[in-house]
């Protein structure tokens, strides 16, 4: 009877076991009949999982992170390394002291005791420094990273009009603010620490083993080396895929943070829509999905650590009981016997070393079976930061991924496609002239078959026609934000054509800086433009008074809450007066000015010498431009001059 309760506890244990390993076969056998379901859908590999992709990966981002073996971060880690080395010695150290604290109290040697005891509190000093330290190095380690990646993907990100065509041509990165932020944060972090997490056990195997090797035999750290090599084989079988689990789990943050992003870019169209339910829905949804994921990794993470504990903690006492009984019970034992003689306290002394040895051992070993954890959330990490990488890699080649519409008159189902950024033909010109150019989207959608059309300086044109017939997209392939398809594209430089949108872009800064954007003051006072300049064009778009109102050009405010939308729209047309651009493209930039004062702007912008290229329905706009391009909203287009009769 004696031994039921361990009977027991052992049968709960392999009925626990065995349970999950039939979970593990259910859940793998469901994937195996969706895989069956779907046979044109393989697992990719790479997906946040530990082989061969995930190592090219890493070997080409620690390529940017350390950049050379001269930089800082190799003597960080040199000096990390070192280290790590010196605790492992001031660790075996102060072993030997407790060991010998321990005899002194079992032999009541009073004087002994004080001694090792003022030992052991000097060391306290240069243990806890390096504790420290290391803590310290660490983090910077994760910050130099992180500071490394940021400025490679900056420097590519920022990298002319990559940033918009990250999110707008490209289909591949939902979230890139989230992949250049949260993402290369928690990568740089799990790199760093997992760099500790594994040379700190590797060291300490090395020479808490040696130790232990010199005192017990090689025997004990063999056995302790091939108990360890046994559990982590089974937790290696047993073990899901954290690092998959991972990456989706981050897909899931980047989709809930997108929805409030969205909530906040669209609050205003959402409140006139009362889509508030609408919202409410769509955030709770995503939320819920993200939650799900979460319960379920830490379900799995739950059974995966039961595991932990049974084979590699309560296992691991098992075998140090075994191996701490060898100087007694093993081969040498009369040996061993013969030389401490009767002195118990030579037995406690050595029984306390060598359990605090093995001990130190054990955590070493156990450590690295189970960092294979930690591998594989960074193997998550960085298929994600890679998967940015790999799509601003692609932009800077002229590559973009897409979904394509398929434009075959049998149908057929849309399929995403590698597309190039520039089939036609840029050529440099002091006009803008279409010749044979199709305005196609980015996802293939034909707009217009072929435009041909050629404006010279001094030639006002307005556009018209339905929306979605091919007005802003006309401009957006003049400005290389969408492909050109085909056919030749003769235009001036991109500094001598300025684009006003509707809803200008009014950045942080001064009052000034809302003015030259995107000039700094330093290029403004270069090319010899005073803030006298700059009130006189205020003045001329009837904003002078907010020089006064505001405190002057130096002002920093939230110009997008204080100003109205017609305050807004002179203040892009303002910007337009002081870059004086050749050419200028109006997108519906005078909707909420007055007609007296879009007036005065149009003249102002005809006495500066700006060819006017103007989107608008207004009647009141066709007196300042000379010819129209027109599209019926079924491919047609038509270019001449304008009949201002006509449109009186």
């Amino acid at each position: 009877m004696a031994g039921s309760p361990q009977r027991k506890a052992l049968s709960v244990s392999i009925l626990c076991l065995v349970l999950y390993l039939i979970k593990i076969k259910l859940s793998k056998n469901k994937s195996k009949a969706s895989t069956d379901a779907k046979p044109a859908k393989k697992e990719k590999k790479g997906a946040g999982n530990v082989d061969s992709v995930f190592f090219k990966r890493i070997k080409a981002l620690l390529k940017i992170v350390i950049p050379s073996w001269k930089s800082k971060e190799v003597f960080n880690l040199s000096l990390l390394t070192f280290l790590l080395v010196v605790r492992t010695f001031l660790s075996i150290y102060i072993t030997g002291i407790n060991g010998h604290i321990v005899k002194a109290i079992v032999k009541r040697d009073y004087a002994d005791f004080l001694s090792r005891i003022t030992s052991l509190a000097a060391m306290a000093v240069p243990a806890s420094f390096v504790n420290s330290y290391l803590e310290y190095l660490n983090k910077i380690l994760a910050l130099d990273f992180r500071t490394n990646l940021t400025n490679y993907f900056h420097e590519s990100y920022l990298k002319e009009k990559i940033f918009y065509q990250v999110s707008n041509l490209d289909s591949r990165v939902a979230n890139p603010d989230q992949r250049l932020t949260q993402d290369i944060d928690k990568w740089a972090t799990s790199l760093s620490n997992l760099y500790s997490n594994i040379s700190k056990p590797i060291l300490d195997v090395l020479l808490f083993g040696q130790k232990l090797s010199e005192l017990l035999g090689y025997g004990g750290p063999i056995l302790c080396g091939l108990w360890y090599v046994i559990a982590g084989s089974m937790l290696r079988f047993l073990s899901p895929s954290f690092g998959k689990l991972t990456a989706i789990e981050q897909r899931h943050e980047g989709t809930y943070r997108a929805c409030h992003t969205d909530l906040l870019h669209h609050s205003e169209e959402i409140a006139f829509y009362r889509g508030f339910e609408w919202e409410k829905t769509r955030i709770n949804s995503s939320f819920d999905d993200l939650i799900q994921h979460s319960k379920h990794v830490l379900i799995r993470k739950m059974f995966i650590g039961c595991f932990d504990s049974m084979l590699v903690k309560y296992g691991a006492v098992l075998i140090g009981f075994a191996i701490l009984g060898i100087p007694v019970f093993g081969s040498n034992r009369d040996a061993y016997l013969k030389r401490v003689g009767t002195d118990s306290s030579a037995i406690t002394r050595d029984y306390i070393r060598n359990s605090s040895l093995l001990i130190n051992l054990a955590k070493a070993v156990g450590r690295l079976v189970i960092c294979y954890k930690e591998i594989q959330s960074l193997a998550g990490y960085t298929s994600l930061v890679d998967e940015i990488k790999v799509v601003l890699d692609d932009l800077n080649a002229g590559r973009y991924d897409r979904i394509q519409v398929n434009q075959d008159k049998d149908g057929g189902s849309n399929k995403k496609s590698s597309v190039g950024l520039a089939r036609g033909e840029y050529v440099g010109s002091e006009s803008i002239k279409f010749e044979d150019v199709p305005i196609v989207s980015p996802n293939g959608d034909i707009l217009v078959e072929k435009i041909s059309f050629e404006i010279t300086r001094g030639m006002n044109v307005l556009i018209s026609g339905p929306n979605g017939c091919g007005k802003s997209s006309l401009f957006r392939i003049l400005g290389s934000l969408w492909p050109l398809f085909g056919g030749k594209l003769h235009r001036p430089d991109l500094d001598k054509m300025f684009y006003i949108p509707q809803r200008p872009y009014l950045p942080a800064g001064t009052l000034r800086d809302q003015i030259i954007y995107p000039h700094s003051k330093l290029q403004m006072l270069r090319r010899k433009i005073k803030d006298e300049d700059i009130n006189k064009i205020l003045e001329k778009v009837q904003l002078g008074y907010l020089i006064e109102r505001e405190g002057g050009l130096n002002s920093e405010n939230d110009w997008n809450d204080i100003l109205s939308g017609g305050e807004k729209q002179r203040i892009a047309m303002a910007r337009l007066f002081y870059h004086q651009p050749q050419f200028a493209i109006l997108d519906e930039c005078t909707s909420a000015v007055s007609l007296d004062i879009e007036a005065i702007l149009y003249n102002h912008s005809k006495e500066l010498g700006i060819t006017l290229f103007t989107v608008s329905h207004r009647q009141s706009l066709f007196k300042f431009h000379d010819y129209i391009l027109k599209f019926d909203g079924q491919g047609g287009w038509n270019f001449g001059k304008m009949n201002h009769e006509e449109h009186h």
